[in-house]
């Protein structure tokens, strides 16, 4: 574990403090889950969240459905059993990350045909995805997946891709293509001799422009797999990741602090695994303790923040609602034209947040609803436990007398989901 620099918060997490912990990592929050926390520090959190918990009984069914759907094309069952495993598995953690990845190279199943192909890339992204920076690119950045979603299929000596290269420096080093004319070309070159055909790469050495190239610190003969690592070992490229992890896990509202950026920065740089750089980002003291640090939700969270402390299981509708409101999950957002933040906060998409969440009460088994919403409905402290599920507990003092009534008037199990719909139009739930 790397040193933790002054302003990581040390000292055993309250409640508070682990559930907005938790709300960060897998964007939801189940009580159980968040209990395990308490009294850890925040490096044994984290460790805990990255290792999982253990697998329910329809963990192993879901993969299964998963890979059939992937083998057979069947995007909008691929797309429910993608779903499926952000509110049922057993690393809710990694899922989320593996979102980031998938966000950050902006490939998607939309643009990736065969559709294995994209399942194996981000099944490999998945497997990688704590690892240190240098493996994730160098597995991402020379998967023919890539190419497909770049349109790139054909990489001629004669016919350099440019769209690679400026596809890696806006997206991944995260600077302007038209300032940096010389880099896409290299990058583009070090692409050449690299071909997709039925969804698989082949790689033919007599296509390969073996002229000099400079990535980064690196110059020669450079392929694409010299590539991914130059870009590993870059500072611009990791003060961008840095940026857009903490603007995924954290906000995008507030700017990240600069001795937490330079502490990241030098993390990646040192080939340190991603979930050390995440103990990092999530762990520090000001982010954690200051309510300035609050995130928006996305659509995407505020289903989860229903779906899984509430036992739903993943549907064909949700996952299609979902897409409609801005998040399918498999197609990233900022390729979708969504930036995370203010987008989520306007008006509509507020309205569309809280018709989400009453359809979740209301829709009955199309949207996947189980016997666990009735029985925490049933409980003597249903109140109070919707209040720390969706609220983490802070109830605002203006709305308390209300939300009294509610529960005094709720003697059945359509007046308790009345009482949580109100809990989800609160400006607080739309907050991470």
């Amino acid at each position: 574990m790397i040193a933790q620099p002054e302003g990581f918060h040390r000292g055993a997490l309250d409640r508070e403090l682990a559930g907005r912990l938790l709300r960060r990592a897998v964007g939801s929050l189940v009580i159980e889950e968040r209990e395990a926390l308490v009294g850890l520090d925040v490096p044994q959190a984290l460790a805990r969240l990255v290792g999982g918990m253990q697998a329910g009984p329809r963990w192993q069914e879901i993969q299964d459905l998963e890979g059939m759907s992937a083998e057979r094309g069947q995007l909008a069952g691929y797309r429910t059993w993608q779903l499926g495993r952000l509110v049922e598995s057993p690393q809710p953690f990694r899922e989320m990350l593996t979102l980031f990845w998938l966000d950050l190279f902006a490939v998607s199943a939309l643009r990736v045909e065969p559709l294995r192909l994209y399942h194996d890339f981000r099944s490999g992204l998945r497997e990688r995805a704590f690892e240190p920076l240098e493996k994730v690119f160098t597995f991402a950045l020379t998967h023919p997946a890539l190419l497909l979603n770049l349109r790139a299929p054909s990489n001629y000596r004669s016919q350099p891709q440019e769209q690679i290269g400026r596809f890696l420096v806006q997206y991944v080093v995260g600077d302007d293509p038209r300032e940096k004319a010389a880099l896409v070309a290299d990058i583009a070159r070090a692409y050449t001799g690299m071909f997709v055909s039925s969804g698989r790469l082949r790689v033919l050495d007599y296509e390969h422009d073996p002229r000099p190239k400079t990535v980064g610190e690196q110059r020669g003969d450079l392929r694409a797999e010299d590539v991914a690592r130059a870009l590993a070992r870059d500072r611009a490229t990791a003060e961008n990741v840095v940026r857009r992890l903490f603007g995924w896990f954290v906000t995008t509202e507030v700017a990240i602090p600069q001795q937490l950026l330079l502490a990241a920065e030098e993390a990646v740089l040192g080939g340190r695994p991603v979930s050390e750089l995440l103990t990092l980002l999530l762990g520090w003291e000001e982010c954690l303790k200051d309510q300035r640090y609050r995130r928006v939700k996305s659509p995407l969270e505020v289903y989860l923040a229903v779906a899984r402390p509430f036992g739903y299981r993943a549907t064909i509708r949700a996952a299609e609602t979902l897409a409609e409101s801005g998040w399918d999950v498999v197609h990233p957002p900022t390729l979708a034209g969504w930036p995370r933040g203010q987008a989520w906060l306007t008006g509509s998409q507020v309205a569309r947040h809280v018709a989400l969440v009453r359809a979740l009460l209301s829709g009955g088994e199309n949207w996947g609803a189980t016997a666990q919403m009735s029985e925490v409905l049933s409980r003597p402290d249903w109140s109070s436990r919707l209040v720390q599920t969706l609220l983490s507990g802070e109830l605002p003092a203006e709305v308390h007398a209300d939300w009294q009534k509610l529960v005094q008037e709720a003697h059945d199990e359509t007046a308790k989901k009345e009482a949580l719909a109100f809990l989800a139009a609160l400006p607080e739930f739309q907050l991470s």
